[in-house]
């Protein structure tokens, strides 16, 4: 009876799923499974925050990384879009005011986007980011490694990695700390929730299991690193190989005596004046030939490359355009974009965010008068992406979006907001360039109103 328990037991593990069994194929992995913050928490996540951010300031092609995510998910521009002109009018003419630096920033350095960019450049390397609301109406930014706990944090408060949590992991209150001196910090305040805009990368972790951001870029780091020291010593492996210019070989001389004296010839060349060397007999002269890096370090290096730029997505065909052929780096291209839409929809709420703050800011203060019955959800606004759909084609890519919208697949609005344009500020301004072409006598193709 034993042994044919034993058999079943053998027979029912035999089909399972090889994750768990790493017995013979791997390392086992830990079976406990806690919360994300756990991972990152106090100093490991100032670690990974000054790590990426050491990466960033001396390794090219990681800053080159984070620059060209940040061109494709931080650029937007803001429309207004109520029924009634005068109102978009005001609301633009507000924004555009309140976004100079003098208006944005605290310290008066930055503008909107600017502000915005920097955002999001922040939580690509630390992870995350604070951007306060004054009560002037200006922003205040915050770097990841000055949230932490308070030190008069009370018993009943339950604080993770500088961030006061309700038990579903909602964010209450942030611990703020402030520089002193070049590398200090000293306890600033407490700033609520409601006053701030925690943005960050959540991950795919529900809210009560990861409160604060893990940078995309924390899977390449270690790479990245290991790249950057092995190009290092590439390097001065090089510059050794470049110190021995030449090498001379001879034949063992022959025996002729104590009495046959013989004067070793002089081969030191001076490379600022070009001479001829005169050898002798039997003396042959070479230069030496480096071959580092070698071909398989290089293929190396663009395959660490290629893997750190997945961690944002970013296909190889835009680091080495002569990596792929142009249909190749087309479609690669469309893919990117097309991953950049979740990352610009962090940005959108964000910025809808901050949107809001300013309408009623404005209210409270009498900038912005609404018509009556109007409140602020009555509002309707759009940020738009720009800079994300170049012209690849545009005579072939202009027939196929009017094709489209003929045959109602598309509309002209959307077809607009795709490439960074308003539609309605197109036609506003088609309009113009008519009526003005019209008082000089000079009717534009496109013009085909008639006089009533």
């Amino acid at each position: 009876m034993g042994a044919m328990n034993r058999a079943i037991s053998r027979v029912k593990s035999a089909f399972t799923y090889d994750a768990l069994t790493p017995k013979g194929r791997r390392k086992a992995v830990s079976r406990t499974i806690t919360r994300e913050d756990n991972h990152t928490r106090g100093s490991k996540h100032r670690a990974l925050q000054a790590n990426a951010g050491d990466l960033v300031r001396n390794m090219a092609v990681c800053a080159w990384a984070v620059r060209r995510h940040l061109d494709y998910v931080a650029n937007f521009s803001f429309n207004t879009r109520t029924p009634r002109p005068e109102v978009n009018a005001q609301i633009e003419r507000l924004m555009t005011e309140d976004s100079r630096p003098e208006r944005f920033d605290v310290a008066g350095k930055f503008g909107r986007e600017k502000m915005f960019r920097i955002a999001e450049a922040r939580r690509v390397v630390d992870g995350d980011t604070l951007l306060v609301q004054m009560n002037d109406g200006r922003t205040q930014g915050i770097q990841a490694d000055l949230i932490k706990d308070p030190a008069d944090k009370q018993l009943d408060e339950e604080w993770i990695n500088g961030v006061r949590v309700t038990g579903t992991g909602r964010a209450m209150e942030f611990g703020i700390h402030k520089r002193e001196g070049y590398i200090g910090t000293v306890e600033h305040r407490r700033i609520k929730a409601a006053n701030a805009i925690h943005y960050g990368f959540f991950g795919d972790r529900y809210a009560a299991d990861q409160v604060r951001g893990v940078s995309p870029l924390t899977a390449a780091l270690d790479p990245l690193r290991d790249l950057k020291d092995a190009i290092t010593l590439a390097q001065a492996r090089s510059k050794v190989a470049q110190l021995f210019a030449m090498a001379i070989s001879r034949d063992a001389p022959e025996d002729h005596g104590d009495d046959d004296e013989t004067e070793d010839p002089n081969y030191a060349l001076d490379l600022n004046d070009p001479m001829l060397l005169n050898l002798q007999p039997g003396d042959k002269a070479e230069f030496l030939e480096s071959r580092t890096p070698s071909t398989e370090f290089q293929a190396f290096s663009v395959l660490v490359i290629q893997l750190a730029l997945k961690a944002l997505d970013i296909p190889y065909s835009l680091f080495d355009g002569s990596a792929s052929t142009f249909y190749g780096g087309r479609a690669e291209w469309l893919h990117y974009v097309a991953a950049c839409k979740d990352k610009r929809c962090d940005q959108l709420e964000m910025r809808r965010q901050f949107t809001v703050w300013k309408l009623r800011q404005w209210i409270r203060d009498g900038r912005l008068v609404l018509p009556r019955g109007w409140m602020v959800g009555d509002i309707d606004f759009d940020w738009i992406p720009t800079s994300t759909n170049a012209w690849w084609d545009k005579g072939k890519e202009t027939k196929g979006h009017v094709a489209a919208i003929g045959a109602g697949l598309d509309t002209p609005q959307r077809v607009c907001a795709e490439l960074g344009m308003v539609y309605q500020d197109n036609i506003d301004a088609i309009a113009e360039a008519a009526e003005y072409a019209k008082s000089k006598g000079i009717v534009l193709p496109y013009a085909t109103t008639t006089d009533a």
